[in-house]
């Protein structure tokens, strides 16, 4: 019976310690891609086919410039479609996208050629030189998402791939930023492309990370403003100075109180 105990308490601690292990290396696919773990990591300059069939590189496809990437595939029923759209609709506002490139990437071993470019046409931007549609060769996307964080795993039952939704900014073949969710809005592309080509972004938040903030900063007027978490930085002061005054306070009235009792 011990030994037997043994063997269950010992093969639960294996699997917890796997959970864990699993964890840290981002292998929970029900989390978010982690910017925090993947910021900075450097990206394989892998060799991709672009929609037009022209061979090139991630870096030459836009001619040396910083990258905005995603990875999609051309059969998804949910998440792709609507995120490509929304990354469109908020480019078109935003005023320095001209300095970076987009590369659309698919990861499923199926796209071809032919199937990227009839993405790129059902967007509008098969002739839009900013944008390059495209496929690489199998090993090379798992390589390439794999070293962004990015995961997708073949479901069987539904015959559709889980995945995320992001896009990720790249400069001199290193992640610089991370925008996961189904949506892109005008004022966190800005933000992106601010930081990809350079641009120094005071502060973003990340979802769900900060509860209070000092300032807040506005990427289309690029401004920073005072938020109310900055007002907590006075709570210290202001906690000293209240005990300091109700110290000095009754410290007075204990030397009147003590001169009174030995006048009398």
């Amino acid at each position: 019976m011990r030994a037997r105990a043994r063997y269950v308490i010992g093969a639960c601690v294996l699997c917890l310690a796997t959970a864990i292990v699993g964890a840290q290396n981002g292998d929970d696919r029900s989390a978010a891609p982690d910017e925090d773990r993947f910021i900075n990591a450097s990206l394989p300059d892998i060799a991709i086919t672009t929609a037009a069939g022209r061979r090139t590189s991630l870096t030459d496809a836009g001619g040396g410039r910083p990258l905005l990437l995603a990875l999609v595939f051309t059969r998804c029923a949910g998440v792709c479609s609507p995120f490509l759209a929304s990354w469109r609709s908020a480019d078109a506002s935003v005023p320095i996208a001209s300095s970076v490139h987009r590369v659309v990437l698919s990861f499923d071993p199926r796209d071809t050629v032919a199937d990227m470019a009839e993405f790129a046409r059902h967007f509008g931007l098969e002739a839009n030189p900013e944008w390059t549609f495209g496929v690489a060769a199998p090993e090379d996307v798992r390589r390439l998402a794999d070293a962004a964080g990015f995961w997708y795993d073949w479901d069987a039952s539904r015959q559709q791939f889980d995945h995320p939704a992001m896009l990720a900014a790249v400069r001199d073949g290193r992640l610089i930023r991370l925008l996961v969710g189904g949506i892109v809005t005008s004022a966190r592309l800005d933000e992106m492309v601010r930081e990809a080509t350079g641009a120094f972004v005071p502060s973003y938040p990340l979802p769900g990370r900060i509860a209070f903030r000092c300032y807040q900063f506005d990427p289309r007027t690029g401004r920073a403003s005072l938020d109310w978490g900055f007002a907590l930085l006075f709570v210290p002061v202001g906690a000293i100075s209240i005990v300091t005054a109700v110290l000095f306070t009754a410290g007075a009235r204990l030397r009147r109180r003590t001169r009174e009792d030995a006048g009398a």
